[in-house]
């Protein structure tokens, strides 16, 4: 072959691999825009090829170069989506489009609005629309039916892959449960938990409450971890007049951040900074949860909020594995290694030769404050997380929340785990020899006993919070604290 044929050879490809797609991208994207452009840019493709001039067509070529492109973009693609793990919103992917940048209209496209595997399928179908155009039109039906057929096994190996990857993408595996609801502070179904439920799961005394708060301007707002919700909503369903009836009218209003007026759910986080500001809207009352981390009681100093932190029960902070693990009792010491980072496998704790996965949680929540504090002076190794995208602050990493996989394990509180069953498949494990039953905690035999809390400020002008405190702690209380779930202070 002489060197100007190998020129010509070379100028032609890159016409057919860049000039005619790019001009057919430009056509049918502004035509189509993007949605179209399924459409418009294969049909505008196939025209230009078939009104160019005779002497730069060579349909062979054609043929060959398109059907190469096709076959890298979906070996390009396929690659990425295991590599991103099967985040298709995740930079890496969204760069594939680079094997296709003639096509760069739609590239540009994607790379704004996102729609990663809407632009890939485009631009398959625009090379793919050349390649059969010219399969065509050099009438080669054995060619035509081989690649149909490679074309079909690597479309349905793709499809597979990228399948099983996006339906165990991290965004997906540990983003906890999942469940959106309570403005998607919550990742448990309170549905019969709420005052106004219909079948109510809620505790309920077979008597008027002491204490009976009748005016809804009186009633102290609450709010608290998301475990402790079906307790103080029990608590609120005693003690408050006409509550269901006051939160089901608020409930069918929009509500900016919260869920509820007076019984309300946000989570640790967002309900321990709402006892700290002054605002009407957002104020809360009384606080139900595991005690402040140190950041968040310097919280509460640098806003000049005095606190008053008053025990109400008794919680077992628990750890746990998969249920088929043969592991059964770890002592404190050997959990702190494991989350230090010293011990790293379960054959080292008398388990199976395997790697140990061991999850936390996100910092100011109740169980990592917790957890924290079990830590003492050894320090936490990072935990694992994962690649979000966030419309305000684009890729953040995020947390992983606990996962049923091989060699996993976590921590959270007795009640979370039994009393609202939200992960399936584990078991708790002992700690220094004792099960963390209702039953020990109560005795105080198990190590790892916590109190359950009532946050409130002192400051606060309502005299019913301190009368809602002297309920809790009285015997009708303490029979609700230990008929939701939780240890009561006295058990006599």
């Amino acid at each position: 072959m002489g060197k100007k044929k190998v020129r010509n050879t070379i100028l032609l490809v890159l016409l057919y691999y860049i000039g005619i797609p790019l001009a057919a991208s430009i056509i049918g994207a502004v035509i189509g825009v993007v949605i179209l452009s399924f459409i418009t840019i294969p049909c505008a493709i196939v025209i230009l090829y078939k009104k160019m001039p005779e002497k730069i067509r060579d349909w062979d070529l054609i043929r060959r170069v398109n059907g190469i492109v096709v076959l890298l973009l979906f070996l390009n693609f396929t690659v990425l989506v295991v590599l991103s793990s099967g985040e298709f919103d995740s930079e890496l992917i969204r760069r594939y489009l680079f094997v296709a940048a003639p096509l760069f209209p739609i590239w540009i496209a994607q790379y704004l609005t996102r729609w990663t595997v809407v632009c890939f399928v485009i631009n398959v179908l625009t090379y793919g629309a050349a390649y059969f155009t010219a399969e065509e039109a050099t009438k080669k039906k054995t060619s035509f039916k081989i690649w149909i057929l490679a074309a079909l096994y690597i479309v349905a190996c793709v499809a597979i892959m990228a399948h099983q990857y996006y339906y165990n993408r991290p965004s997906v595996k540990y983003a906890g449960h999942g469940f959106n609801y309570m403005n998607g502070f919550s990742s448990t179904d309170f549905t019969d938990y709420m005052v106004n439920s219909k079948n109510s799961k809620l505790v309920t005394l077979d008597h008027k409450a002491s204490l009976w708060i009748e005016d809804e301007k009186d009633m102290p707002v609450m709010d608290g971890a998301e475990a402790c919700y079906p307790l103080y909503a029990a608590l609120a369903k005693a003690c408050y007049k006409d509550i269901d009836k006051i939160e089901s009218e608020i409930l069918d209003t929009t509500q900016k951040r919260v869920n509820g007026k007076i019984v309300s759910f946000t989570n640790t986080l967002v309900g321990f900074s709402r006892l700290l500001v002054p605002d009407a809207y957002d104020k809360v009352d009384l606080f139900f949860g595991a005690r402040p981390s140190k950041s968040q009681l310097q919280d509460a100093e640098n806003a000049g909020v005095e606190l008053e932190i008053t025990p109400i029960g008794k919680e077992a902070f628990v750890f746990f594995v998969e249920e088929d693990n043969p592991v059964e009792d770890l002592t404190a010491d050997q959990i702190r290694a494991i989350y230090h980072g010293d011990i790293t496998n379960w054959k080292e704790v008398g388990g199976k030769n395997q790697e140990i996965v061991a999850f936390q949680r996100p910092n100011n929540s109740g169980s990592q404050t917790m957890m924290q504090y079990f830590m003492k002076d050894v320090p936490l190794k990072e935990p694992k997380t994962y690649e979000v995208h966030n419309a305000m602050m684009g890729v953040v990493q995020v947390v992983a929340e606990y996962a049923n996989e091989d060699g996993a394990m976590g921590y959270s509180f007795r009640y979370f785990l039994e009393g609202l069953a939200q992960e399936k498949g584990v078991k708790m494990l002992s700690v220094d020899g004792v099960y963390p039953s209702l039953e020990n905690v109560e005795n105080g035999s198990y190590p790892l006993t916590v109190d359950l809390v009532l946050i409130t400020r002192k400051d606060d002008p309502n005299p019913y919070v301190e009368k809602m405190k002297e309920f809790i702690l009285s015997e009708d209380g303490q029979y609700i604290v230990r008929q939701t779930g939780y240890a009561a202070l006295n058990t006599k």
